[in-house]
């Protein structure tokens, strides 16, 4: 049984890992997309230091309301979170002295019973952890969706813009 829960903590370890890598990726995508818009803001506002009219004008203003939910969605995907980590050595010594009080006290076997329950005690922080930088990451990552998207429709009406200069319908 310990080896397989073992196990267990070890692919749960694995996994706690890449997820907390995760959201530094998550971190530098979502940087990426603050320079992408910072770009696309700056051409936004060439465009309007030209005669834009009618539907180049329309176009524009579209452009900045998109790069400003585009930026509110990257600085709000950046906002610094709470990501827990591996719970600190004190946590581990008292539950390690909480475990042999009980043992003690109910007359069991300590070198037995302990090892054993301070793994499933590991399995469930990890589990814990895990599901709770998950759900930050999935915060996140909707996040860099809607900046990218709103990013992506700047961009669109940028072109058309352009187009629009080079080729006036």
């Amino acid at each position: 049984m310990s080896s397989v829960n073992a196990k267990l903590l070890a692919e749960l370890n694995t996994k706690d890992d890449l997820v907390f890598k995760l959201g530094d990726t998550l971190d530098v995508k979502l940087s990426i997309v603050l320079v992408v818009i910072t770009v696309v803001g700056a051409q936004t506002a060439y465009f309007f230091t030209k005669p834009v009219v009618g539907i180049q004008h329309t176009l524009q203003v579209c452009s900045v309301v998109f790069l400003v939910l585009a930026t509110i969605a990257a600085i709000a995907g950046l906002w610094p979170r709470h990501y827990w980590m591996i719970e600190p050595e004190g946590l581990v010594e008292n539950r390690i002295k909480e475990l042999e009080a009980y043992y003690k006290e109910n007359g069991e076997e300590v070198e037995r019973h302990l090892p054993q329950q301070l793994e499933l005690d590991q399995i469930g922080w990890a589990k814990t952890r895990i599901a709770d930088n998950r759900s930050i990451n999935n915060r996140k990552a909707w996040r860099l969706d809607a900046a990218f998207y709103a990013t992506s429709c700047a961009i669109a009406c940028n072109i058309l813009t352009l187009i629009w200069f080079i080729h006036p319908f």
